[in-house]
């Protein structure tokens, strides 16, 4: 296979995996309005793991994407910004290492917040204190 087919299925799976990264974002602000529980919602528990493996990979690779490193190399272009994604420009794309932790981890802390308040509501109350006489 030559390189430029390489890369175009390198610029396909990562607009894949950009499109499943905002979705995840994007269900856990659904679920954390809904009350959804991940255990209970297959597709929660995915929408909170999906981001958390995309930022150690992020972190792993001192927060620059593996795959750019890649298209880089399929380019011939080490150094030089490659496009490996359809439809962001490179502007936007320096942002996401920046943007997507804090959605991610505000969308989870939404989702877990509203389950303990959940939880909480449901709780039975405690019997009223009795004055003694």
């Amino acid at each position: 296979m030559d390189t430029d087919t390489l890369l175009q299925i390198l610029i396909a799976s990562h607009s894949l995996i950009a499109v499943l990264s905002t979705a995840s974002l994007c269900y856990l602000y659904y679920a954390a309005y809904r009350g959804l529980s991940p255990a209970r919602d297959g597709l929660l528990a995915i929408a909170l793991i999906w981001p958390l493996l995309n930022l150690v990979i992020l972190a792993t690779h001192g927060w620059v994407c593996p795959m750019q490193e890649w298209a880089e190399d399929l380019a011939g272009r080490h150094g030089h910004w490659v496009r490996d994604m359809y439809w962001l420009p490179e502007s936007w794309l320096r942002l996401v290492p920046w943007t997507y932790g804090p959605f991610y981890a505000v969308g989870a802390a939404l989702v877990f917040a509203r389950l303990w308040l959940k939880k909480r509501r449901a709780a039975p109350c405690p019997p009223p204190h009795q004055a003694s006489r």
